[in-house]
């Protein structure tokens, strides 16, 4: 059993962690600093507003697919180099352009959506680099420190930002957010990663890459059940956000800061499922600790829409702690097991294909969410939403991973996903 500092022994993952880290912290104070400058200094409307944070998403639809074939293309820590200094320029342009009196709310348009698009490259080549840097063995245990940092600042993250806006003004504050991206690529730069260039066969081609890539999960019953929990479990859980957040600021008339620390409270369940999330794994399996955690936490996101703005929010604030708790578990393992059950040579494209099946339901999910609390009422509607997210356990319990055990050393000691392999290296070319 390998103790919890044991992973930092490791150069490379110390690396990875201190510009984690760094970006973290940095795309906090930008997720509270973009809407703020088109509200304050663009005096954006309600719609536009709307658009800046769906330009943010959008490229996860667009290029997603294609970004797992680039990073299965080229080297992966030159990904993430490369995307850090490019989120850093970008950022940037934002404060140079108001102090020359030239910001617009299309500049900001196009500043989210190619940030956005450098997020769906990072995301994946950062989920692609791990399992080298640290071994199969370890993913485990280097993805639950990542995420652990990564919820800290979830969960301060909006204060960060708030007290840099504060201080600098909304558009000023990009400068903090572009240096620390800045910082962060000279992190990953300097880890001493020995990546051989992928080898490209002459014949092949973007659209059939991206085909293998979709067609290993579709034959991998593992990964499919991974995809199938994930997607459904994103579907419920944007739809309760968007109608939870119209609950608390008009149903129950709450404050803008005590939404926030409702935001807090139920946000620190989080944090805690990062630390014990490989404990979790270790006691029972990861097949078990993904529709386990599912099974006996939904439920708990029913006691929200039942209360009222008395003490009892605070007992709905703990129960959806739980809540976040379960899902940060869940996502901790399921992506341990998608790069557990992935092959190098795919890894690109199979983690862009799991987060284009799995994140194209968010923005569908808002806006069934925001149906559903015009039809029903926000009190109904949310424990409608709620409701259904209970049902997300089920792809993992009729799989074979309920009762996956542990995570396979390679690819090929599963039977059912090395047969899936096999199949697609004939579709597609092995590389």
């Amino acid at each position: 059993m390998i103790h919890w500092r044991g992973i930092f022994e490791d150069r490379g993952f110390r690396g990875l962690f201190a510009a984690t880290t760094v970006s973290a912290a940095s795309v906090g104070v930008a997720r509270i600093a973009v809407p703020l400058v088109a509200v304050l200094a663009l005096d954006a409307g309600e719609f536009e507003v709307g658009l800046v944070s769906a330009f943010l998403t959008l490229p996860f639809l667009l290029v997603g697919l294609p970004a797992g074939v680039w990073v299965d293309r080229l080297p992966r820590r030159r990904i993430l180099v490369l995307c850090q200094l490019a989120r850093a320029v970008i950022l940037l342009s934002v404060p140079l352009s108001w102090w020359l009196d030239l910001l617009s709310i299309r500049q900001l348009y196009a500043t989210v959506l190619l940030f956005g698009a450098c997020n769906v490259f990072y995301d994946v080549a950062y989920q692609s680099f791990l399992p080298g840097l640290v071994g199969r063995d370890r993913v485990l245990e280097g993805n639950a420190k990542l995420t652990g940092v990564q919820q800290v600042f979830a969960v301060g993250g909006p204060s960060l930002g708030g007290q840099a806006v504060a201080l600098l003004t909304a558009p000023v504050s990009f400068v903090v957010t572009g240096a620390g991206l800045l910082v962060s690529a000279v992190c990953l730069a300097r880890i001493p990663a020995d990546e051989e260039r992928p080898v490209r066969r002459p014949e092949s081609r973007m659209l059939k890459e991206i085909g293998a890539g979709l067609r290993l999960v579709r034959r991998s019953p593992r990964l499919l059940a991974v995809a199938g929990s994930s997607a459904w479990l994103n579907l419920t859980w944007y739809a309760a956000y968007t109608v939870m957040m119209v609950f608390l600021a008009r149903t129950l008339d709450l404050s803008p800061a005590l939404i926030g620390l409702f935001l807090s409270v139920s946000g620190a369940g989080g944090l805690l499922g990062s630390l014990l999330a490989r404990r979790i794994s270790e006691r029972v399996g990861p097949g078990p600790a993904m529709w386990l955690v599912l099974c006996l936490g939904s439920p708990f996101a029913l006691v929200l829409p039942l209360v009222g703005s008395g003490w009892t929010l605070w007992l709905a604030a703990c129960a959806d702690g739980v809540t976040a708790f379960m899902i940060v578990v869940h996502n901790i393992n399921q992506v341990s097991c998608t790069q557990a059950l992935t092959p190098d040579a795919y890894l690109g494209r199979v983690n862009a294909t799991m987060r284009f099946l799995t994140w194209s339901f968010m923005p569908l999910g808002s806006l069934l969410g925001g149906a559903a609390a015009g039809w029903l009422g926000t009190r109904r509607g949310l424990f409608v939403c709620a409701a259904a997210g209970c049902l997300a356990f089920l792809p993992i319990l009729l799989s074979p991973l309920r009762t996956m055990r542990q995570f396979p050393t390679s690819p090929e000691s599963d039977h059912s996903d090395h047969q899936a392999v096999e199949e697609v290296g004939e579709f597609a070319g092995k590389p």
